[in-house]
């Protein structure tokens, strides 16, 4: 049972305004606003916002009718876009593939392209290196495409690590300003945004902090809870859950809840603190719709919630991120 909290959500906005100023601020929405419902989200927080970046054309789609900006963010097929440009969305250009992709939509299409140049700094997944750029400035020539961004993405969160793509960046931002000398500069995510104001430029893009974490400043937006559907009391030793991977030395009560991997909760987060009234119990296994969980002696009964994601409960470690668990947990 997935339940969003909008309050935490204008509070997190709010936060990031304060810290930002009079920057820009994009909201990243993408995959489903990060597990928390894509129409929910964006619908809420549009009059507050200066555009949306999506992952998809779909996405792109369904909140269109907002009147934001919307950046696709992820490279897209002729056919996705074709219809970008007839619908006015902004579309990454990441490649010279890319860019006959779209050259040939707008000229399809009788439209003008509207893109953001993705810079290769230091990721190596999308974008442009700084020695590709004067080719891509001149094949932008006379041509049905306007350079309204220039942008890149941070793969670390510390000083160190973001000075080095920063300093990488803005050398590529300048010579791109030799032809497009209005283009918004963005790179800054959620992380870099907390970390120094030096990157934040014209426009910061925040994803993982607009739902509640990167900061104790935070609230998560969203909480997912499920209710106790069994309650057992097993003797010391007695195997639990398949291949009887948990095996109690003392007689206790086992709680069975109604989620599971089925619902996004991986089985590699067995010995995760939960909350049941409160209190912190662990999970023992977890099954496809079904996860046990120890209690011990305690009184839990049928009907009662565990919280497996917010309300003070994180259960995302090292094995499993929470951009993981926000995605798929619900």
């Amino acid at each position: 049972m997935k339940h969003l909290n909008f309050e935490a959500l204008n509070k997190n906005i709010a936060y990031f305004k304060s810290v930002i100023g009079e920057t820009k601020l994009c909201t990243v929405v993408k995959n489903d606003a990060y597990g928390h419902g894509l129409l929910h989200i964006a619908t809420h927080i549009a009059p507050q916002v200066h555009c949306f970046g999506v992952g998809t054309l779909n996405e792109a789609e369904q909140i269109s009718f907002l009147g934001k900006d919307v950046l696709i963010l992820l490279p897209q097929n002729e056919r996705a876009a074709k219809s970008a440009v007839l619908q006015n969305y902004i579309l990454t250009l990441d490649s010279f593939d890319t860019l006959s992709r779209i050259l040939g939509a707008a000229k399809q299409t009788n439209n003008i392209a509207r893109v953001h140049i993705k810079i290769d700094s230091g990721m190596s997944r999308l974008g442009f290196t700084l020695d590709e750029l004067p080719a891509l400035a001149e094949k932008l020539q006379n041509q049905p495409v306007v350079v309204e961004g220039v942008f890149s993405h941070f793969y670390g969160n510390t000083v160190e690590t973001c000075d080095v793509q920063f300093e990488y960046f803005m050398r590529c931002a300048a010579v791109l300003q030799k032809t497009f000398p209005d283009v918004l500069l963005h790179i800054a995510n959620t992380s870099a945004t907390l970390l120094s104001p030096k990157y934040h430029l014209d426009m910061v893009r925040i994803g993982l902090g607009l739902f509640g974490y990167g900061d104790n400043a935070l609230t998560p937006v969203k909480s997912v809870c499920a209710d106790v559907i069994s309650v057992k009391s097993i003797c010391a030793g007695a195997a639990v859950g398949y291949g009887g991977i948990y095996r109690p030395t003392k007689p206790t009560k086992i709680a069975t809840v109604n989620i599971g991997y089925a619902h996004g909760l991986p089985r590699v987060l067995t010995g995760s603190k939960i909350s049941i009234k409160g209190k912190k119990y662990t999970v023992v296994a977890v099954c496809m719709a079904m996860t046990l969980v120890d209690i011990g002696d305690d009184d839990v009964r049928v009907g009662d919630v565990a919280v497996f994601l917010g309300e003070g409960v994180n259960i995302s470690d090292d094995r499993v991120i929470i951009y993981e668990l926000l995605c798929n947990l619900r």
